[in-house]
């Protein structure tokens, strides 16, 4: 056999293979988290719904183990300080997700996604019927703030109209404290046409890691044959 490597060639493609596999080994990393992700996800959602925790113990709350999971909290709604996030979320049609703050019994806020209105019922007074008063009982999946983007607008607070929800500015806002760190979105009540529509949780953890991992290493793969047929046609590499 001979075997008589190129001294760039071979410098360059030794660089660019390390840096290919590393980066397949980092997808097969992440493809481990974001298996163990979901599973605790499916875990969350399976599980009955949990009181919210006292607020002496929010300090020490790992929100990731709460992102997901069905909760229940009684109190009573603050229905004056409600905010209208503007989004196309219910088959395409624009409206408004209805966030209100809840004050819990047990003391402490949530606040509430409590669903989806059309744009023409932003106003409370066209939907009184779901404007429920009183100590109730309310259900859901918790999720976590919204992080705006660059392309995020501004709230309009004199319309009181917001384009995603963050926990801190909201209660910030509307007055009050302590609040929970994370948003309770509301199930569906039972029956038809009541306002707002709640289960409007969307949850999209996609897993593309594994054919990340595999592209990198097909890269490799070919990276390696490349390196192999440079020297084969200029013979030096050979088998005997």
């Amino acid at each position: 056999m001979t075997f008589r490597p190129l001294l760039w060639p071979t410098l360059f493609a030794s660089f660019a293979l390390i840096i290919l596999v590393a980066l397949g080994n980092w997808q097969m990393a992440r493809l481990e988290w974001k298996d163990a992700l979901i599973a605790g996800v499916e875990r969350g959602l399976a599980a009955g719904p949990a009181p919210i925790p006292a607020p002496e113990s929010w300090s020490d709350i790992n929100l990731a183990d709460l992102r997901y999971t069905h909760a229940t909290a009684t109190g009573r709604f603050n229905h004056d300080a409600e905010i209208h996030i503007y989004m196309p979320s219910l088959d395409g049609e624009p409206g408004y997700h209805v966030v209100t703050p809840f004050e819990m019994t047990s003391s402490g806020w949530l606040l509430v996604d409590r669903g989806f209105v059309p744009i023409n019922r932003k106003d409370a007074a066209t939907r009184a019927a779901g404007q429920v008063v009183g100590e109730v009982s309310v259900s859901g999946i918790l999720v976590s703030p919204d992080e705006a983007n660059a392309f995020t607008p501004e709230p309009d607070l004199a319309a009181n109209i917001w384009y995603h929800r963050p926990i801190a500015e909201i209660a910030q806002v509307v007055g009050i404290s302590p609040v929970f760190p994370l948003m309770l979105d509301a199930e569906a009540a039972p029956g038809r046409g009541q306002l707002p529509i709640g289960g409007q949780t969307r949850i999209e953890l996609e897993n593309p890691h594994l054919g990340y991992a595999l592209t990198w290493y097909g890269l490799a793969g070919t990276l390696i044959a490349i390196w192999l047929a440079l020297h084969i046609s200029r013979g030096r590499f050979r088998l005997n």
